[in-house]
């Protein structure tokens, strides 16, 4: 648990469902206490009293107690399927697309679950007016603690991770250069990652150790972005390329999602201490993917929906992901040195060999000349 002093301040602490407000609107913690919700001004332990900050320092709606408690107390099947259709209002994708947003949305509400260890981010990308801002809004005005942002401070994103704990929009035109510019590089690439810290030296007057801070960036993450990611921060995400599908869409409002996010409150209290069952990886799913995704399958589990509609989703992620490591150089080489094996029968033979020449012709073909990979004598 972070360090507070007596009568701190604090709107996240482990083990709190969220901030929600009373029928006069004050401003309460939600909690589970022997499997029942209960709602605090004060959160006291033995050492410290937590107090929760005024309203204006909460950049997205606050869920009623009242709706909270009553969804608390009863089922409620229809979640997911709400969660889709309200999606559905504001913007199109396909329906594998729809099933990682819709579980996604879930996951913000679970990130910080001490059987969760990534969060990936979500990212939307495609040439202007394909939707992109409208799916992530959309998005945003149901998931935990959501704020959409256009710009990137490193000040303002390490107080909205460190004290929110909360899910940020970043709607920009080319994040990547933003993120060189803006010192924030670190942030993004950490964000996925529980545990993940950046740190900063704010007071070289104090000395070693004195001078330096720590901030906790973990959290969920969803991306619009008109350019290209830089490589790495993309292996963090689950990239959807936006349809091109024109129509009537409805504009995305925080109000138009308050009930399902008390809804969704009310199902993170339920499951915020699950346990969950240990998962074998999906066939076709590894690496880094499997790491982000295993929290996916973790929410699906909890969730009245079959499996295979989130491994389908994520096995044409897998494979979009291949398409374009083909795309690269390496990838390109690698399939020049299996068609020539191919070709040769070379595979029949217990040791062969490639002729450097050869696979560097076949690299250049079709190849401007000043684009031409030259022999390493030249």
């Amino acid at each position: 648990m972070e360090s507070f002093n007596e009568n701190s301040l604090s709107a996240y602490f482990p083990g709190l469902v969220d901030i929600c407000s009373n029928d006069d609107g004050q401003l309460v913690y939600a909690i589970v206490k022997d499997g029942k919700l209960v709602f605090e001004p004060e959160y006291i332990t033995e050492k410290e009293t937590f107090s929760i900050p005024e309203k204006k320092h909460f950049q997205f709606t606050i869920p009623r107690a009242a709706e909270v408690l009553r969804y608390f107390a009863q089922e409620d099947k229809a979640l997911y399927d709400d969660i889709i259709s309200y999606l559905k209002r504001f913007s199109a994708l396909d329906d594998e697309q729809w099933a990682i947003v819709a579980h996604y949305v879930f996951l913000t509400y679970l990130h910080d679950h001490p059987g969760i260890d990534y969060c990936p981010c979500i990212l939307f990308n495609a040439v202007p007016e394909r939707g992109k801002s409208r799916t992530g809004k959309s998005i945003i005005y149901v998931a935990f603690r959501g704020i959409h942002l256009n710009e990137l401070r490193e000040a303002t994103i390490f107080r909205y991770s460190q004290y929110l704990h909360g899910t940020l929009f970043f709607d920009l035109m080319d994040i990547s250069k933003k993120a060189t510019r803006g010192n924030c590089e670190d942030i993004l690439l950490g964000r996925y990652e529980k545990g993940a810290k950046c740190n900063r030296v704010l007071y070289p007057d104090q000395g070693p150790f004195n001078d330096t801070v720590y901030y906790d960036i973990y959290g969920p993450t969803i991306i619009s972005s008109n350019e290209p990611l830089q490589k790495i921060l993309e292996t963090r995400c689950l990239p959807i390329i936006m349809p091109n599908r024109p129509g009537n869409y409805e504009n995305p409002r925080p109000e138009l999602g308050l009930e399902l996010k008390e809804r969704l409150t009310a199902w993170r209290a339920k499951h915020l201490f699950t346990t969950f069952a240990d998962l074998e990886p999906v066939e076709g799913i590894s690496g880094r993917l499997w790491d982000i995704a295993k929290p996916m399958f973790f929410v699906n589990s909890l969730l009245p929906v079959d499996f295979h509609i989130l491994e389908e989703s994520i096995l044409a992620i897998a494979g979009e992901k291949d398409e374009s490591k083909k795309d690269s150089i390496e990838g390109r080489l690698v399939a020049i040195i299996k068609e020539i094996t191919d070709e040769n029968g070379l595979d029949r033979f217990m040791e062969w060999s490639i002729k450097t020449n050869d696979i560097r012709t076949r690299y250049n073909q079709g190849k401007p000349e000043d684009h031409h990979a030259s022999s390493p004598d030249r």
